[in-house]
């Protein structure tokens, strides 16, 4: 019994330490986002250097009112890279090395667009009275958390598969 609780500290122990996480905080002015193209804002504002302009392009699209508090760049083996961009209004998005968006929080309600078309359907359809808070997509699913707490699973496609309980 102590061998196996020897073994599950040091794998622990081994997990944590082979994770890279590299914080960076920015300034809270918008001028950068909303005021530039996303290649310009990558060039010439140090502070957003190292997010993908994917990314860059996706926060100009969706938020050129809000401030971007802080970002995270979390660098886990095997994975890769991934970013964390946090703002001012509380809501937040995760993007994948490349700049492609894999979750999205924001208690307001997700900006149009971001919700796949027949999942914006379907929430619509069922459950009209109330808004997506958050969506999370994986490699052969997604998941939609309803303002009401409700939380949905489709498969990637973004046909209904559950409700996630």
């Amino acid at each position: 019994m102590k061998k196996n609780v020897l073994f599950i500290t040091l794998l622990g122990t081994f997990a944590m330490m082979s994770c890279k996480k590299e914080v960076t905080v920015t300034p809270t002015t918008n001028d950068a986002i909303s005021n530039n193209t996303a290649e310009d804002v990558q060039v010439t504002n140090n502070n957003f250097k190292d997010l993908p302009a994917k990314a860059l392009e996706t926060i100009n699209s969706h938020y050129t009112d809000a401030n971007i508090v802080s970002y995270e760049i979390k660098t886990i083996p095997i994975i890769g890279k991934s970013f964390e961009v946090k703002f001012n209004d509380g809501s937040e998005i995760d993007f994948d090395e490349n700049g492609t968006w894999h979750e999205w929080k924001d208690a307001k309600g997700l900006p149009d667009g971001v919700l796949p078309a027949n999942i914006k359907e379907y929430i619509t359809k069922n459950y009209g009275s109330t808004f997506a808070t958050s969506i999370d997509k994986e490699k052969d699913k997604i998941s939609v958390e309803l303002a009401t707490d409700v939380d949905l699973e489709f498969d990637a496609n973004g046909n209904f598969l559950r409700i996630d309980r």
